[in-house]
């Protein structure tokens, strides 16, 4: 075993897989600063090209791509509001606004250092763990997953700015909206209206765009040409104010370890939905926040939980993916479409027989998130002046790519329409002041909630959560419901004494 696992990381004595690596980084970087675009789309359009490769070679190079599209992604959602990729749409609640104030460079600062931390975290992690976490991964079952989801949808009441109320009501109608398409358990055709666009159901990308890009733009251009995303002089951004965020993300550290942890822990179970782990992390900062509830106002905490999550999540996604045959998220269904492509036959051979290869992709995952930041670090003074780039210059500039990443996934018209639609529903959401973000945890988990209670129900019965790990699951569950209570209750209980 150990033989193996340093034969994996002698591979690295290989001049053509530092290539390949720094080469994935850097259009991995690239893609994820463009809105809609992304790594994944990335990973799709460079797939045919890799069959030349040896696998060593090929697949450090879509693993890097994969692992650092979030680290771009994060730069224009700090400075644009605009998320490079789903899951960054968390990352604009409070990195945008403190880009508005002139703090773009200590938030990108902060969000590259979580990046980094999460990611390398993650892959010690996957290592380590590699034996232990697949039994305890292939015994969860659909019953399991239920209450795994459950939890997460909880999340919704926490993800308001405000009023919770709204958050729940945003959070109920995006499951509502996850119903359009095929049901995945029958295959009936639901709020399709026969349009066979939308049997697949709603698109991801043109769905996050709409609600979470265009109406920034909307708002930019509406104060006048001249119009800038911040209002204070970005011209004398340091590298001081980008340490700000390294030691920030050092004071938090806690926090930044933590949500590596849900990251992996989302990336290595398939099926949950990885993205959704991103609003997990952001609502477990916000509980245990003494700042909580300035949230989404500009707190550097809400910068540091979702980036250092979805760094980490790529590395249990790529285990779960190699050592099962299973992708834990879209980036890992199309590493197992290369591997197939190359010859390579995910499963637990790669825990045996194959080791050396799967060390070696694994510690990709880490080299690429330090190329990432070693690329982008030393230059966030510069991209950070971005956020004085004239409206008339930007929001032309910015619609263009996202028309054009809304577009370029399936190729279909629809998409557009899709996008327009929703764009109309994001500036309502921030007019009424309803959460865009509880919309689309709800989009994200509503219909794999719904395959799971199905075939929970059609395989035991209504009696289905009588088993361990449900009832536990069930328990922490009503604990977290009951917290904010709880804490008031005993809270006075401590004054009163």
């Amino acid at each position: 075993m150990f033989s193996s696992i340093f034969a994996g990381i002698a591979n690295f004595a290989d001049p053509a897989i530092w290539l390949c690596l720094a080469g994935g980084t850097i259009l991995g970087l690239v893609l994820g600063l463009i809105p809609g675009v992304g790594s994944l789309i990335g990973m799709a359009l460079f797939l045919p090209f890799t069959f030349m490769l040896e696998p060593l070679q090929a697949m450090p190079f879509l693993v890097a791509m994969s692992a650092v599209g979030f680290t771009g992604g994060s730069i224009t959602a700090v400075l644009l509001g605009v998320p490079g990729d789903a899951a960054n749409v968390v990352t604009t609640f409070d990195g945008y606004p403190m880009a508005q104030r002139g703090e773009g460079a200590r938030a990108v600062g902060a969000a590259l250092t979580s990046s980094l931390i999460g990611g390398v975290m993650a892959t010690g992690f996957a290592i380590l763990m590699m034996f232990a976490i697949m039994p305890i991964v292939m015994n969860i079952t659909s019953r399991e997953m239920v209450f795994i989801i459950l939890i997460g949808l909880s999340f919704i009441c926490l993800l308001g700015k405000g009023d919770r109320m709204k958050s729940l009501i945003s959070g109920c109608i995006g499951m509502l909206l996850s119903c359009v398409g095929l049901v995945s358990v029958t295959g009936e055709p639901r709020f399709t209206f026969d349009i066979p666009a939308l049997f697949e159901g709603l698109t991801l990308i043109p769905v996050t765009l709409g609600l979470f890009a265009v109406p920034p733009m909307v708002e930019l251009a509406m104060q006048g040409g001249s119009g800038t995303i911040s209002h204070n002089d970005v011209g004398k951004i340091t590298m001081r104010d980008t340490m700000k965020g390294v030691w920030d993300v050092l004071h938090h550290k806690f926090l930044c370890f933590k949500c590596a942890i849900i990251g992996y822990f989302f990336g290595v179970v398939p099926g949950v939905g990885a993205n959704a782990a991103i609003f997990i992390a952001y609502g477990h900062a916000r509980s245990v926040s003494p700042n909580g509830n300035n949230f989404g106002k500009g707190e550097i905490e809400g910068v540091i939980a979702p980036e250092s999550c979805n760094n980490a999540k790529e590395s249990g996604s790529w285990l779960t993916t190699l050592a099962l045959g299973v992708p834990g998220s879209a980036t890992g269904a199309m590493g197992l479409g290369a591997l197939l492509m190359l010859g390579v036959m995910p499963g637990p051979a790669m825990l045996t027989e194959k080791l050396d290869l799967t060390t070696t992709l694994l510690l990709s995952v880490a080299l690429a998130n330090v190329l990432g930041f070693l690329f982008c670090f030393p230059f966030v003074s510069h991209i950070a002046k971005v956020a004085k780039v004239p409206g008339r210059i930007l929001v032309p500039l910015v619609l263009v790519l996202i028309v054009t990443g809304s577009y370029a996934f399936r190729c279909m018209l629809e998409d557009l329409i899709i996008l327009l639609v929703f764009s109309l529903i994001g500036i309502l959401v921030r007019y009424f002041r309803y959460n865009a973000g509880s919309l689309l945890l709800g989009f994200l988990l509503g219909s794999i909630f719904e395959s799971y209670l199905f075939i929970s129900l059609q395989a035991e019965g209504i009696t289905f959560f009588m088993h361990p790990i449900p009832l536990f699951l069930m328990g922490c569950l009503v604990l977290f419901l009951l917290w904010p209570v709880l804490r008031k209750i005993f809270g006075k209980g401590e004054v009163e004494c």
